[in-house]
């Protein structure tokens, strides 16, 4: 019998940690974005591209997953009110592109003028990605707030960030809510969730991120726009 504790334990205590909570404002650091490209589940031929915006604290962490736009994204989703009339949705990239720049906004403000500056000669979403990534990568470690609400997905709660955009009677979009900044809050609606979720039975939460154990980034290409004037 061997009463050592071994050379290759780190610790006795499990280290590993959950998805952040739904319906919460969570103080996290900035871990820096990322591209990830996997493979469908049901059906293994799709290939999949997403920008992944990685945060965390001490009780867990959460990965903003954004699809890179494929056609059709682009266009505006319909749906008819309890009232008779209809509500217009934002398209996927009206959202993509919102929740980059506040991403952007909120945590390198000089650097997304610079991205600004240079969006003229952006020819694919590749390179906002990229961009997004160059000018937030000396940002890492960035304390700041995310907000999370709930969402149902097959029954079960699953933390999300809110919709940040919404489309006003004119037909113009706009910045409707921020999910990341130091001033967020719930509105009364989403309070009123919020309670709804906490009172409930308590359920296992378990992380929906469909890229959550898929490893790689993408080697960085030649562009056509200089990233390192985004340092």
């Amino acid at each position: 019998m061997a009463f050592n504790f071994g050379i290759s334990a780190d610790s006795a205590v499990r280290n590993t940690r959950r998805p952040l909570t739904p319906w919460n404002i969570h103080d996290v650091k900035f871990m820096g974005c990322e591209i990830k490209e996997f493979d469908g589940k049901k059906d293994p031929t799709a290939h999949y591209k997403v920008l992944a915006i990685n945060f965390e604290n001490e009780e867990g962490y959460f990965s903003v997953t954004q699809f890179f736009p494929k056609a059709g994204d682009d266009e505006r989703r319909e749906f008819d009110s309890k009232n008779g009339g209809k509500v217009i949705m934002p398209s996927n990239f009206e959202t993509l592109m919102a929740v980059v720049k506040q991403t952007a906004q909120v945590l390198n403000p000089a650097g997304f003028e610079k991205m600004q500056a240079a969006s003229s000669k952006f020819k694919s979403f590749d390179d906002v990605a990229k961009a997004l990534i160059t000018i937030t990568e000396k940002v890492k470690g960035t304390e700041t707030k995310l907000k999370l609400i709930g969402r149902n997905r097959d029954g079960k709660v699953v933390a999300d960030i809110p919709r940040i955009v919404g489309i006003n009677k004119q037909g113009e979009s706009f910045i409707s809510d921020n999910y990341i900044g130091d001033k967020l809050f719930f509105s009364d609606y989403e309070e009123g969730e919020r309670q709804k979720y906490l009172k409930a039975k308590p359920t296992e939460m378990k992380s929906e991120d469909p890229i959550a154990d898929v490893a790689g980034v993408d080697a960085a290409p030649g562009n056509d726009f200089d990233l390192d004037n985004l340092l």
